[in-house]
């Protein structure tokens, strides 16, 4: 076990993503170190990543630096919760996002990206990490809520944003100050959650007023029963949508911006993936059963999950001690399992710091499940992963076949390890008018 030094702790809170990467180089797969008497595990090894989260998951919590921020905006949602509440909640939650329902999406999502798209002209200046976010909190909010924020997206983004931006420095805090300690922090996240649990309360309160079953995620929660037959308390419901809103919006709008980054940078590939969309589409509107047939598209959208995932990476607590291939984890160690480092290890992955979307297209050697990991691994597997790839797959589609975004400024992308990973600074692109071959 390697005891960091001062220096060594500070690089890591200041550039987590490049600390893992080296802490990898020098340690390898299962670096073992002491942080400040805290026992810390960065494991980017796919077969000890397989037997950790698959067989000895059942002994693991999450771990205790994400959890005391991310309660404070997501409660006892079913991203928090542990043990039974967790399993009763995710069984409630996951028929929302099961195949079947989901292809009922496909519309929804085309039509809110066309609706966008038509608002914007030619050599207009648009942030895309900014109006990305505001469409994927429409999207949720339809297919999730079945109600539609066309009024309220910027009021109620601007709401998220505040939540997050105050938990991401949150997470930076080596102390972080008690919830009811009023600092500026706290106040404004508290204000911020308060809004968005309002405008929530609105919605649930008309869909029970109706008594109306909408097959949506809110009717399935409204109608849920614990075993003494009462319904899901008022609190813990909310719970759930607020988790609902966070994680349905704040990954996909991360992983869209990225993908138009690496687009702009890579105009071979848009224009591949151009040619791959024309024709298939030609000019109509994307459809679920289109999906099969545009296999760059998801390439395209794996490869940026690749290089840029949004959930970067997670950590477990040991709650229980025990040894997996020859490595010991003692209670209480704390486990940090970096996709970030692991998608981009050489001994695993041909130029891995080349963004090459047809690495997805070589079924005979495509990557392991412990190799690639952008929504996890194990039990607690993000369970809006297909969602998200639908999402994601038909936002792209849909504004590719009406417009080209350029990148305004040409200053080096910075990245940020916070909520999620994105760019440090806005990122600004002019919108033109596709070139038509």
């Amino acid at each position: 076990m390697r005891k960091l030094n001062f220096s060594e702790i500070k690089a890591f809170q200041e550039d987590q993503l490049s600390f893992v990467q080296r802490m990898t180089e020098d340690l390898g797969g299962v670096a073992h170190v002491n942080m400040m008497g805290i026992n810390l595990f960065f494991i980017s090894e796919p077969a000890v990543i397989r037997e950790v989260l698959i067989h000895c998951g059942d002994k693991l919590h999450r771990d205790p630096f994400t959890s005391r921020v991310f309660s404070r905006f997501m409660g006892n949602g079913v991203f928090m919760a542990e043990g039974d509440d967790w399993r009763r909640q995710r069984k409630l939650v996951q028929p929302a996002f099961h195949a079947t329902r989901i292809r009922d999406y496909t519309e929804i999502i085309a039509n809110a990206t066309d609706q966008m798209v038509n608002s914007w002209q030619p050599g207009q200046i648009v942030i895309i990490d900014e109006v990305l976010t505001q469409l994927t909190l429409r999207i949720i909010a339809k297919t999730m809520f079945d109600v539609d924020l066309v009024d309220d997206v910027a009021r109620i983004g601007l709401w998220m944003k505040e939540i997050l931006t105050v938990g991401e420095a949150q997470l930076k805090m080596p102390i972080l100050p008690p919830q009811w300690l009023p600092t500026p922090g706290n106040r404004r996240q508290q204000a911020a959650l308060r809004a968005v649990k309002s405008h929530l309360r609105q919605i649930i309160a008309q869909r029970a007023a109706t008594g109306e079953d909408r097959g949506d995620l809110l009717s399935m929660l409204l109608n849920a029963r614990d075993e003494e037959g009462d319904p899901m308390p008022e609190d813990q419901l909310l719970d759930e949508c607020v988790t609902l809103f966070v994680a349905g919006h704040e990954t996909t709008a991360a992983a869209l911006t990225w993908t138009w980054y690496l687009l702009a940078q890579h105009p071979h590939v848009m224009a591949q993936l151009r040619a791959e969309l024309d024709g298939v589409l030609g000019e109509r509107q994307i459809s679920f059963a289109d999906l099969n047939q545009l296999p760059y598209l998801e390439a395209v959208v794996k490869e940026t999950l690749r290089l840029y995932p949004p959930a970067f990476g997670f950590g477990r607590q040991v709650m229980r001690p025990f040894d997996a291939l020859g490595y010991h984890f003692p209670r209480k160690a704390v486990l940090l399992f970096s996709s970030y480092a692991t998608h981009r290890r050489p001994d695993l992955w041909s130029e891995p710091e080349a963004f090459r979307p047809e690495r997805f297209l070589d079924t005979d050697n495509s990557p392991d499940r412990y190799t690639y990991f952008p929504f996890g691994v194990g039990s607690r597997i993000c369970l809006g992963n297909m969602f998200a790839m639908l999402e994601a797959q038909v936002i792209l589609a849909s504004m590719l076949q009406r417009i080209e975004l350029t990148r305004v400024d040409h200053d080096p992308v910075v990245m940020d390890t916070l909520i999620t990973l994105r760019p440090r600074d806005s990122l600004r692109m002019q919108v033109s008018m596709p070139q038509l071959a």
